[in-house]
C-alpha cells in the first residue's frame, strides 16, 4: 500500500510541475510575441516610408518579427531558468536544440507565410499599416502556439524532454 501511495504522490508531483513548466513554456512564446508585435509594425512603419509597396513592407513584417520574438522569447527563458537556479547556459543550450529548428521550421512553414500573406491582403485592401500587421500577427500567432504545443506535448510524452 505504501508503494502505491508513493507512485500516485510522486505522479502527482510531476503533474504539478509539468504544469508549472507548461505555464512558463507558453508564457515565453509569449513574450516573444509581445517582441514580434512591437518590432514587426516598428519595422513596417520605417520601411513604409520609403516605400508603399506591400510586398516590401510586408516582408519587413517577417524580419521584424522574427528578430522581436526571438530577442524577447531568450531573454525571457533565460530569466525563468536563472529564477529555478539551474545551470543556465546548459539548460538553455539543450532548450535551443530541441526547441529551435522545430520552432524555424514552424515560423517559415505556417508564422511567417500567414503573417506575410494577410498582412499583404489587409494592406492591399485596408492600408492601415499597423492594424494590417498586428491583425495579421494575431492569427499567424495562435496557428503557431497550437502548433508548437502539440510538439511539445509529443516531445514529452515519446522522448522525456520538456521544454
Amino acid at each position: 500500500m505504501v508503494s502505491r501511495l508513493e507512485y500516485v504522490f510522486k505522479d502527482s508531483l510531476s503533474l504539478l510541475e509539468m504544469k508549472d513548466s507548461t505555464f512558463n513554456f507558453n508564457k515565453q512564446l509569449i513574450f516573444g510575441e509581445i517582441g514580434s508585435v512591437i518590432f514587426a509594425p516598428l519595422t513596417s512603419l520605417f520601411v513604409s516610408q520609403f516605400t508603399k509597396n506591400s510586398t516590401t513592407i510586408s516582408a519587413s513584417a517577417v524580419v521584424g518579427a522574427l528578430f522581436g520574438a526571438a530577442l524577447f522569447w531568450i531573454v525571457t527563458r533565460i530569466y525563468d531558468n536563472r529564477k529555478k537556479d539551474r545551470k543556465i547556459i546548459k539548460k538553455l543550450a539543450g532548450d535551443i536544440a530541441y526547441f529551435t529548428p522545430v520552432a524555424f521550421l514552424v515560423a517559415i512553414l505556417v508564422y511567417q507565410p500567414t503573417l506575410f500573406i494577410i498582412s499583404r491582403y489587409l494592406l492591399d485592401h485596408e492600408g492601415y499599416v499597423i492594424l494590417s500587421v498586428i491583425g495579421s500577427q494575431v492569427i499567424a500567432y495562435s496557428l503557431f502556439v497550437i502548433i508548437i504545443n502539440i510538439y511539445r506535448s509529443l516531445l514529452y510524452r515519446f522522448h522525456g524532454k520538456e521544454l
